[in-house]
């Protein structure tokens, strides 16, 4: 119970932070910076025009604060500089960090990116600001050698800043923004013609990537790609990680780690895996996944299936101990849903016009994977949404047990409501076997929460409160 609170609270705070920000563009830098060392998801991003340089380093309530002009930079959109942009971050290396203002401008790369592979450009309590998306720009110059921008350390930022990536497609694994360390922030950015991923996290604690806009224009999806992705740094894994408030369009979201939230992002045309694709254990549990809309997901190449090319989901979740609340799937050649996590809690979902590519999807699938040992088993599903697919729910045959489900509306699809993975299971009304209400503690207070959530549709909360009276 109390790790499900503090997951809503960072939601609820995050939530808080957009409306806030509106009038936060006179606080002071200092107090910015101040919130990093307090609380990184609670700090505000100020109006960066109230902070023109002139001097190469000058100190601004304490922290150093330079501009990359001052360093020679020109931002005409032919010049490249690299160089430039180098000799300002490492001032700040040396400085022990600071604040790196990036003026309107468009900043030529070079492929080789910021400073030398593995070496970061962004370090701890180093904090690199544009003033705006689609105005501050650093395009790249040609095939990225490496991640263009390497960030590693505590307390770091980048904000308000546009990377165009120029629809290159460079090695596998490689990224505009590579993300390593705690307590840090990639905010408010812009990545265009991605060819690859767009932002990578590796492992770290309580950091987030939140309001930033991501497009992959690129044909196709051989090999794997994406718009974000969280994986392991070192065989480290990520903790309460948070991907909020994005907007990632012809590539989707990848998420490995422990009690990480993925709330409120929009995924349109994934075109490899899913719109929201979340590992299982060893790597991952215990997520929250809220307020998310994937839809448009086409069909496209899958290592998974032998290098086919495969349907898209709108969500593939196999983390166990998650809750699935309040998110959307519409128009994905694959599934809605498709969940194998064990002891998962599904809750006013919303699933239609999904299976365009093949025939037998549904709007809410259950997983297991013999494999790796997941399985959607004991899970429960309350008052979710499906229409206008061939099933509204459906199981996959190889092993699940005792799921669970009240209230679903499975009704309305072109085939039937259920397709349940055993002859002897016959879908009711309403898509809602008769069972027998038996439930952890852990999970009956996790339900207990949703209840509560003001968030929730009535509808589903009311589900929620009659499931925990049984």
């Amino acid at each position: 119970m109390v790790a499900f609170q503090i997951t809503r609270r960072f939601v609820g705070q995050a939530r808080r932070l957009l409306f806030f920000l509106v009038g936060a563009a006179s606080v002071s830098l200092s107090l910015q910076l101040q919130s990093y060392a307090q609380n990184a998801p609670e700090q505000v991003t100020p109006d960066t025009k109230t902070y023109a340089i002139t001097d190469p380093i000058a100190d601004k309530g304490g922290q150093v604060a330079v501009n990359v002009k001052a360093f020679g930079a020109t931002g005409d959109g032919m010049t490249n500089d690299t160089a430039a942009f180098n000799a300002a971050l490492r001032s700040l290396t040396a400085s022990g960090g600071g604040v790196c203002l990036v003026p309107k401008g468009t900043y030529i790369i070079s492929a080789s990116g910021l400073t030398v592979p593995y070496t970061p450009a962004v370090s701890s309590d180093t904090h690199l600001l544009g003033e705006g998306r689609g105005v501050s720009i650093l395009k790249v110059n040609g095939m990225p050698r490496t991640h263009l921008l390497q960030c590693d350390g505590d307390y770091w930022s980048v904000e308000n800043l546009t990377f165009d990536m120029g629809n290159y497609t460079p090695s596998v694994g490689l990224t505009a923004i590579a993300c390593k360390g705690n307590h840090w922030r990639v905010s408010n950015c812009t990545i265009v013609k991605s060819g690859r991923w767009g932002i990578a996290a590796f492992g770290g604690n309580n950091w987030s990537i939140e309001r930033n806009y991501i497009s992959r224009t690129v044909p196709g999806a051989r090999p794997a790609t994406g718009a974000i992705l969280v994986t392991a740094s070192a065989g480290v894994w990520s903790s309460h990680g948070r991907v909020i408030n994005n907007v990632c369009e012809g590539a989707g979201i990848t998420f490995s780690g422990s009690d990480g939230i993925i709330a409120r992002n929009q995924v349109d045309r994934s075109g490899f895996g899913s719109g929201i694709f979340v590992q299982g254990l060893p790597s991952t549990h215990s997520l929250t996944i809220t307020g998310n809309i994937c839809s448009g997901g086409s069909s496209g190449f899958d290592a998974a299936q032998e290098g086919r090319w495969w349907s898209v989901n709108g969500f593939e979740i196999w983390a166990p101990d998650s809750v699935i609340y309040n998110n959307i799937a519409h128009d994905n050649d694959g599934g809605g849903f498709a969940i194998g996590g064990q002891n998962s809690i599904v809750v006013g979902n919303k699933a239609y016009n999904n299976g365009r590519g093949r025939a037998g999807y549904a709007g809410f699938n259950a997983r297991v994977n013999p494999a790796r040992g997941a399985t959607a088993s004991h899970s429960i599903f309350i008052g979710n949404f499906a229409y206008a697919q061939d099933y509204g729910y459906a199981e996959q045959p190889g092993g699940l047990t005792d799921i669970k489900h009240f209230e679903n509306d499975y009704n309305r699809n072109r085939i039937g409501p259920a397709k349940y993975s055993s002859a002897g299971d016959q879908p009711a009304a309403q898509g809602s076997r008769t069972i027998q209400m038996r439930i952890s503690p852990e999970m009956k207070n996790k339900l207990k929460a949703l209840a509560e959530d003001a968030d929730m549709p009535d509808i589903a909360r009311r589900g929620v409160r009659e499931c925990l009276s049984r």
